[in-house]
């Protein structure tokens, strides 16, 4: 059968096929530690697990509209009002089936078919699939580690050209761990609105940051208008702990809603319904209170990452201040170390060619959503193994 040009572009994501080579490992009996995927390791917020289980019970489980229930929205804005002080109307509010169905019908709105977008290097290896199932041509902004891989307006107007519609970034950022300060992002936003270009900006790790408030680009727009174009999204997966019930939600400006609303009655129809009724615990005191005592748990388990893996013989280049990633430099090519770092030490990391164009050969990510104890286990490991001392 003849597959589309389309199949053939995308990609795979290279971290799945490590994390298989580790899965077949752990079945044969080997304790392998993953610092790999970016999933807490803590199960979703007990109130939001019983809201789960009450919504299935009472059979809310019939479509919903295909924008998202509306109380959740409301309570989605209600939030921005608490959390940020940023009145965002409701109706501007989308649910969506994760971040992904988010991106997908932001690039489905904003790109025409040959337009450029612009993402950093290094970054998360969906949004350029986003943008080419969309019709778009990614292109790519190396960052540096003198900025914390983060880029600078200037960065992004030096690339910008006539063929260019857009720039999509995250703040904080995967695999770096890393975000934009509020000054850089007002610049950003202020240039790509002055050459009448779009904003797209993943904020799925906001609330999870450790040296500072959590902060939103909302914060400096306020709502997204025709005169600001910018588009926010978010998701209930890594703060909240809800990887699996695949629910996000995204802002919009006013004109684009018609389109958002169509494309999500074709491609999903509506968002998980049990899972929008469980999100609507995410709001409570109880759950905010669970989330941001995790949250200190993994702002010490950064803190330990950060001073014990320079010990261990790996570089780091960067200071992570948010999110569970550092982006480090790997001690060779950092396909074969990972693979030699997995079969020998039985710790799976994984390599940068994922996550950059440039320098992806260079870097490695490690996710530190993973218990104290295996944290450590995991540094000793690498410390015997980049000294060649492993029994």
């Amino acid at each position: 059968m003849k597959q589309s040009s389309l199949s053939n572009l995308v990609q795979p994501f290279h971290v799945m096929e490590l994390v298989k080579a580790a899965d077949a490992l752990q079945a044969q009996g080997k304790p392998v530690i993953h610092l790999s995927i970016g999933e807490p390791d803590f199960p979703m917020p007990e109130p939001v697990e019983q809201a789960l289980i009450q919504a299935v019970s009472a059979h809310k489980t019939r479509y919903t509209a295909a924008l998202g229930l509306p109380e959740l929205r409301e309570a989605i804005s209600r939030h921005y009002e608490q959390q940020f002080k940023v009145r965002v109307p409701a109706h501007q509010i989308v649910i969506t089936s994760g971040a992904s169905a988010a991106l997908m019908f932001a690039c489905l709105a904003l790109i025409n078919r040959t337009d450029k977008v612009l993402l950093t290097d290094p970054g998360y290896p969906c949004n350029k699939t986003f943008v080419q199932m969309a019709g778009g041509v990614p292109d790519f902004v190396q960052t540096h580690e003198a900025q914390n891989f983060q880029p600078s307006w200037a960065d992004l107007r030096e690339q910008w050209t006539r063929h260019t519609a857009g720039v999509l970034l995250a703040s904080p950022n995967n695999p770096t761990g890393t975000q934009l300060n509020a000054q850089s992002m007002k610049d950003i936003v202020h240039g790509v609105n002055t050459l009448g270009g779009f904003v797209i900006v993943d904020e799925i790790y906001q609330s999870l940051c450790y040296d500072q408030p959590a902060q939103s680009v909302l914060q400096l727009t306020g709502a997204p208008s025709d005169r600001m174009p910018v588009v926010v999204i978010n998701s209930f997966s890594k703060y909240f702990g809800m990887t699996g019930l695949r629910l996000g939600w995204m802002v919009v400006p006013d004109t684009l809603l018609p389109a958002i609303e169509r494309f999500a009655q074709n491609l999903s129809i509506c968002p998980n319904t049990p899972a929008q009724w469980a999100a609507l615990a995410c709001f409570t005191p109880e759950t905010l209170a669970i989330c941001e005592e995790r949250r200190q748990i993994f702002k010490a388990r950064r803190d330990f990452m950060v001073t014990s893996l320079p010990k261990a013989g790996i570089e780091l280049h960067s200071t992570p201040d948010s999110a569970f990633y550092i982006y480090a430099k790997s001690p060779y090519d950092s396909e074969r170390y990972c693979k030699d770092l997995l079969e020998q030490a039985l710790v799976c990391a994984v390599p940068g060619k994922d996550f950059s164009e440039f320098r992806g050969s260079e870097m490695m990510r490690l996710s530190y959503a993973n218990s104290m104890d295996n944290l450590k286990t995991a540094i000793e490991r690498i410390r015997l193994f980049n000294k060649g001392q492993l029994p």
